[in-house]
């Protein structure tokens, strides 16, 4: 949005004609001292129009004797030369008012790029923490799902272990299937341990990766505030591909791991039931 002037026409006529009551050239820069406020882009363009308002009437031709025109000529010559120094002087300051004006569109330029930047920055930083955040809620809601998992599996191998410790109570040469079946629920019982633990990790960053993102957020809109009036012109944020890419990438090697650790746990949980079957079938008293 682009910023209003705030000086008007009749403040700069009025400094003019100050400047030139003091015995001064009313240039831009001099009038912009004036008044202590304004661009030299506005500055300059309200005084040209004062100065095009400071044209002269033309006087009505006489007829002068030869020595009074002679005269009138020669004073007319000093005028001209005069008048000459004096558009020269104001050529000179009109330049200068042009670098002045050069020099601070370059420097508001420079300032606006530097926004861009950091508004771009964090942007791409507030996208890549949110994709963080989404990625660690799934790694929780995963291990989460995990450790259920060995949950109930480690309560059904020790159900089924009391039974096959019932029946297979005073027989001697069980002893060592069930000593086999123990070492595997203690297996499961770790499994379900680092299982929670991973769960209790992750919840842990899930924390604090809900702090920067708030933090972001915050940082984000002040940011937003300060590129309202400069950022008409922004289109649309690049990299936010590239880096949910990267996001979806990281996510699906974590969802693999994750199911490669489930089809493990499953496989264990299936070798105990299969354990537990066979020494049901050989505890069975005969007929």
């Amino acid at each position: 949005m682009a910023r209003e002037a705030t000086i008007t026409q009749e403040a700069i006529n009025a400094a003019a004609d100050r400047i030139r009551a003091a015995g001064g050239r009313p240039t831009a820069r001099a009038v912009r001292e004036e008044l202590g406020q304004g661009s030299m882009a506005t500055v300059l363009r309200l005084l040209q129009h004062w100065q095009a308002s400071q044209g002269r009437a033309p006087e009505a031709p006489m007829m002068l004797p030869v020595g009074l025109q002679r005269a009138l000529l020669e004073f007319i010559g000093q005028e001209v030369a005069s008048a000459k120094l004096v558009l020269e002087q104001e050529l000179v300051s009109a330049q200068q008012a042009e670098k002045d004006l050069i020099a601070e569109n370059e420097a508001q330029t420079a300032d606006l790029e530097a926004l861009q930047t950091l508004h771009d920055a964090l942007h791409a930083e507030h996208s890549q923490l949110e994709g963080r955040y989404a990625q660690l809620t799934t790694d929780v809601n995963e291990a989460r799902h995990t450790a259920e998992t060995h949950r109930q599996a480690a309560e059904a191998a020790r159900t089924e272990m009391a039974k096959l410790q019932l029946r297979l109570e005073g027989v001697p040469r069980l002893e060592a299937e069930i000593v086999d079946l123990k070492e595997g629920l203690e297996a499961e019982r770790a499994a379900r341990i680092a299982a929670d633990q991973a769960a209790a990790v992750a919840i842990a960053r899930l924390e604090q990766t809900q702090g920067a993102v708030e933090d972001l957020k915050s940082r984000l809109v002040r940011t937003e505030a300060d590129l309202r009036e400069a950022n008409q012109e922004a289109g649309k944020l690049r990299g936010e591909v590239s880096t949910l890419q990267g996001a979806l990438e990281s996510t699906r090697q974590t969802l693999r791991q994750t199911q490669e650790e489930a089809r493990r746990a499953e496989a264990a949980a299936v070798e105990l039931r299969g354990q537990l079957a066979a020494a049901a079938s050989t505890g069975r008293p005969r007929v």
